[in-house]
């Protein structure tokens, strides 16, 4: 018996080929869902697709910094001030009002970005696992605004703001951890290995 993959003869009985590793003999539902998974995550195929969408967020992301210092022309030096008080206090605080309005500005703008322009990636390219968890951002970074805006508006306090943002943290590590274990990285029907 001779190896499928490598041609090298195989040992009797042998369940793995001793020159290239793979597995001999049929592949049961478990085996194949195994091995099509790990293979599906080392693929790292580049298409000119790719290349167009990172230029399209690229862009996005250019255009809503441009317009943040453009509706705040004051952010560098509110954010220069905001590094100093760390230095006055010994350690890092929650920004001010002023400072807080950009940031709501900036997370939401980048969530309702991230969400368009992976909801267009997911709709008309091949890809399913990235442009999902690119929605997964974009929500994030919308609910990092909303309790920003909670926080500011006096409805949540400093400690319910960090409770909070973590939470939305472990939500969204365990969101794109199910989005990468589950879901295959393109759309298309895989077929199960046969013998």
């Amino acid at each position: 018996m001779y190896c499928q993959r490598c041609g090298k003869e195989l040992a009797p009985g042998a369940a793995y080929c001793q020159n290239c590793g793979a597995r001999v003999g049929g592949y049961s539902p478990a085996d194949w869902w195994w091995t099509w998974r790990r293979e599906e995550r080392g693929r790292h195929e580049w298409e000119p697709i790719d290349a167009a969408w990172g230029a399209i967020n690229g862009v996005g992301y250019l255009i809503i910094l441009g317009l943040m210092v453009f509706w705040y022309p004051d952010v560098f030096t509110l954010l220069v001030k905001y590094l100093g008080s760390w230095g006055a206090y010994g350690h890092p605080v929650l920004p001010g009002h002023a400072l807080g309005q950009v940031m709501i500005f900036l997370f939401t703008a980048c969530g309702v970005w991230g969400m368009l322009s992976s909801g267009g990636r997911l709709a008309l390219t091949s890809r399913v696992a990235r442009p999902l968890r690119g929605i997964v951002g974009g929500l994030f970074s919308l609910y990092v605004a909303f309790i920003l805006t909670s926080f500011y508006a006096r409805a949540i306090n400093g400690a319910g703001l960090v409770l909070a943002f973590f939470v939305g943290v472990a939500g969204m590590v365990v969101t794109n951890a199910l989005i990468t274990f589950f879901l295959p990285r393109r759309r298309g029907p895989k077929q199960m290995p046969t013998g």
